[in-house]
């Protein structure tokens, strides 16, 4: 009787015990990775990492302990992947299920004005497997740029850019971990059509030390090149243009005349064809004059195109 009486008790202060047990919290200083883990939320798919979510305030709740975070990667990983840590934040952001085998670990990082985020995953034992910087491989400019994660966990970084005249055109690159951990590119996809490019630029190696003497573009299709004229009144241009998907394309060559001091234009000896350029310190603006011998009939020569930036020559030491 007094055994079980004894039993009895010794299961009620166990019991007592584990009910007065603080759960753990993100802040904790004696996180074990299988913890982290734990308290990641699960994030539904697809799994977006885009400037909205780099961007959004996380709370104080999800702020992780660097010394803490640091013993879960090895040294040289969390060094890559952070390589100043004075005033570094990190949050932990979600995880995602590798059914059996593991979980995919997403972790936020804000040092300054930069944002990034940072994919682990971890094996069925909580251990360290491989690492994918997203942040750093997201697509540079200005386009929208984003990272998607599908449930097989693909992970496409995308970029999508609209065009001048309206097209859409979306990259893809798309990775997948292999069995060691290492991310690797499984493939590449692009709606770009390539097929009216600008094959090359014929004045390009021209002079171009007068003022207006430049490259003014608004992509790989669409350019207005300036060159340098035998006198001080002439100048050689190039254009080429693709509007409607590429289904009318332009291109012309020839030497303009200077008819003021920021304003050209091209008249065609051989016919009706006028082109005029109106330029500014950042752009020219071209308008024509009957020149559908050198384009498609339902386009035209025709658009401001700013100036591109010259690449900065290394000094000869």
């Amino acid at each position: 009787m007094k055994r079980i009486l004894l039993i009895s008790l010794a299961f009620v202060l166990v019991l007592a015990a584990c009910k007065g047990k603080k759960p753990k919290e993100i802040t904790d200083e004696d996180l074990t990775a299988a913890d982290f883990i734990a308290l990641a939320p699960q994030l539904s798919y697809p799994i977006l990492i885009n400037d909205s979510l780099l961007n959004a305030k996380e709370k104080d709740s999800v702020l992780v302990k660097q010394e803490t975070y640091k013993t879960f990667l090895p040294d040289s990983v969390y060094q890559k992947l952070y390589p100043k840590t004075k005033n570094l934040k990190l949050y932990l952001i979600g995880k995602s299920a590798d059914g059996d085998k593991g979980n995919y670990v997403l972790v936020k990082s804000m040092l300054g004005k930069e944002k990034g985020a940072q994919l682990i995953y971890f094996d069925k034992k909580s251990q360290y497997l491989g690492s994918l910087n997203i942040g750093a491989l997201l697509p540079k400019g200005s386009a929208t740029r984003y990272c998607r994660i599908d449930n097989k966990h693909n992970i496409t970084f995308i970029q999508e850019r609209k065009t001048p005249t309206g097209e859409l055109w979306t990259n893809e690159t798309i990775y997948f971990m292999d069995q060691s951990g290492k991310f690797i590119i499984a493939m590449t996809n692009s709606t770009e059509d390539l097929s009216d490019m600008i094959m090359g630029n014929p004045i390009d190696s021209l002079p171009r030390k007068a003022k207006y003497s430049a490259d003014y573009t608004t992509d790989k299709k669409n350019l207005v090149s300036i060159r340098d004229g035998s006198n001080e009144k002439s100048f050689e241009f190039f254009i080429h243009f693709s509007k409607q998907n590429g289904d009318c394309v332009g291109e012309v060559k020839g030497t303009g005349e200077w008819i003021e001091k920021n304003k050209g234009i091209f008249r065609d000896r051989s016919g009706d064809c006028a082109i005029t350029f109106d330029f500014t310190t950042s752009s020219v603006r071209i308008s024509e004059q009957n020149c559908g011998l050198y384009r498609g009939i339902t386009c035209f020569f025709e658009g401001s195109y700013p100036k591109k930036k010259e690449a900065v020559k290394k000094k000869k030491k």
